[in-house]
């Protein structure tokens, strides 16, 4: 080899280097133009979103009322959460809400956005696509609110009862803590998914036409081809969905404070309710974040057992 060769050789061997060989500092020089644009954004996110959380979290241990800051209590906060009746209570309503969010996601949505894929037509599907994505504009509130109406004692749903000859079953349907949370899953019906639906399809189109044809040839049709190719192959759309579902539901209560403010009793009352009730009519702060502390950490839980333990296609073929 040459004296010119073993010059250049170093010198090869540092322009192939791959990127993961540089260092950290190296790799944001190089790209620090890109991160000062981000600067700003993320600055205001840690302001605005993490400072927020992060003080909510110091303030959990203390006797707080919004103002001031009485004394420390250490796990004094958690400790009345297991002695608080209202909170145990609203436990199993939260989980009865989440089961059943989950498998309306993992089964309606998903079954729509089959049978859509499935059709020949092209312009069915396009106009399905819209029906299917035309509620979703209407604001959430005034959804909520106009099924509140239909479980009135003279809404909708004993009208139908009535005309239908079932007077004996009408009811005021959100004021019967029998029928009240019940009610309240009601909501939506027939929770045809919407953005949801669009997701699972837009993860069907996405498999290619070579592998439905394959399939077909080999014999896989209808039920079989869903199970073993289109499902396994959207499985990051449902993994998605659940942790997604399991979020809104832990943090969701404005469905159980505009339809039935937790009632009757606290037949409808979720964690969350509670701990808005805490804070904003009670003025225990302390207390509030002490309950948002532990439905984070829940959240954190199930979405690390999600991603740890739901694998999709996708991440199998990547080991």
């Amino acid at each position: 080899m040459s004296l010119a060769d073993r010059s250049l050789k170093p010198t090869m061997q540092t322009a192939n280097r791959p990127k993961e060989d540089q260092s950290l500092l190296a790799r944001i020089m190089k790209s620090k133009y890109l991160y000062l644009m981000v600067l700003p954004t993320a600055g205001l996110v840690l302001l605005f979103s993490y400072l927020p959380a992060l003080i909510a979290i110091y303030r959990s241990f203390y006797m707080w009322d919004g103002i001031r800051l009485d004394k420390f209590i250490g796990f004094g906060n958690f400790s009345t959460m297991l002695q608080d009746p209202v909170l145990l209570e609203s436990i199993p309503n939260m989980l009865k809400l989440l089961l059943f969010s989950l498998f309306i996601t993992l089964t309606v949505p998903l079954t729509n956005a089959v049978l859509i894929y499935r059709l020949a037509h092209a312009r069915m599907q396009y106009w399905l696509r819209v029906l299917f994505i035309v509620p979703a504009v209407v604001p959430s509130v005034v959804t909520i609110l106009l099924w509140t109406s239909f479980f009135s004692s003279d809404g909708l749903i004993n009208i139908i009862l009535r005309a239908v000859g079932l007077d004996t079953i009408t009811r005021a349907w959100l004021g019967d803590p029998d029928t009240a949370l019940y009610a309240i899953m009601g909501v939506g019906f027939p929770w045809a998914g919407g953005l949801t639906m669009l997701f699972y399809l837009a993860g069907l189109m996405n498999i290619p036409e070579s592998l439905i044809d394959a399939a077909t040839v080999d014999g896989a049709t209808g039920l079989r081809r869903f199970w073993s190719i289109e499902l396994p192959l959207i499985m990051g759309q449902v993994k998605l969905f659940i942790i997604l579902t399991i979020i809104g539901g832990l943090q969701n209560f404005s469905l159980p404070l505009i339809m039935t403010d937790g009632g009757p009793g606290y037949s409808t009352m979720v964690p969350a309710l509670r701990m808005y009730y805490a804070a904003t009519q009670e003025f225990r702060m302390g207390y509030a974040s002490a309950i948002g502390l532990v439905l984070f950490l829940v959240i954190f839980g199930l979405t690390y057992v999600n991603l740890r333990y739901i694998r999709t296609t996708v991440e199998f073929e990547a080991q």
